[in-house]
């Protein structure tokens, strides 16, 4: 008997900005110049910077700025297909 069960993803997405982040950060880890390795250093080195450059007031540009990062990470374990 064969049983199936459903992976539970690791961040349910349902901000706009976020999920076009993700999307452009994946397509970016694995077709442009990705900044390897994608490391818990990369993600605070990057948050860092959104925030002493004042970037984090504006909630959309910086959901769709961490949703890339995710998407950068999320390239190293998920497949493309």
């Amino acid at each position: 008997m064969n049983t199936q069960t459903a992976a539970k993803p690791f961040v349910v997405i349902s901000n706009p900005h976020f999920a076009k982040g993700y999307r452009l950060g994946r397509i970016w880890f694995f077709h442009g110049e990705a900044e390897l390795p994608v490391d818990d250093r990369y993600l605070i080195v990057n948050i860092a910077n959104y925030c002493e450059n004042g970037l984090h007031n504006d909630i959309e540009w910086l959901s769709e700025r961490v949703g890339f990062l995710m998407g950068m990470v999320s390239g190293m374990w998920i497949p493309e297909s």
